[in-house]
């Protein structure tokens, strides 16, 4: 056995000891976090944005596009705010701009409407204002939908998180 093997096999056992487990592994009763995820129906969001989240989240939470009944609906409120006044020249003229994402999001069990979970997820990036109106119009677009994946990524391992949790208790 090589030495990359025998470390491997070592950090795999401290790991297992300590209580550890991945995610997508399943429980004592066979139910994995996926299974769960898999049962969340994320509503629709308006505009390009949001439809990006949503597409976006329906591929991280139910990866392998099970049909399952869904017992979970997850509510988005999706804003946007956008910074131009930052790398200004002698002109006045901005050579950069900031974009947040912002999502409130919960939760809701379908059926009783109980919320089981609600919080606020932002990502933030910048790009160039360039010279070019369809360089700059490009720039934000993919910045858009690089923040919008990106914030998908962050409310799916909060859901991940939330049904582990249900798991262990």
């Amino acid at each position: 056995m090589s030495f990359k093997s025998v470390i491997c096999v070592c950090l795999f056992i401290l790991t297992a000891a300590c209580g550890w487990t991945p995610v997508y592994m399943k429980n004592k009763q066979g139910v994995s976090v996926v299974d769960e995820t898999a049962q969340v129906r994320v509503a629709k969001v308006p505009e390009e944005t949001g439809r990006i989240l949503v597409r976006t989240l329906n591929s991280m939470l139910n990866p392998d596009n099970k049909d399952v009944s869904k017992k979970y609906e997850l509510q988005i409120d999706l804003s946007e705010t956008l910074n131009t006044d930052q790398g200004i020249l002698g002109d006045n003229t901005a050579t950069r701009a900031t974009m947040r994402l912002t999502a409130k999001y919960k939760l809701v069990e379908l059926g009783t409407n109980r919320i089981l979970l609600s919080d606020k997820a932002y990502t933030i990036s910048s790009y160039n204002i360039l010279t070019a109106p369809y360089a700059t119009l490009t720039a934000e677009q993919t910045t858009r939908r690089r923040l919008a994946e990106l914030l998908a990524n962050s409310i799916a391992l909060r859901m991940a998180n939330y049904f582990k949790g249900r798991q262990s208790s």
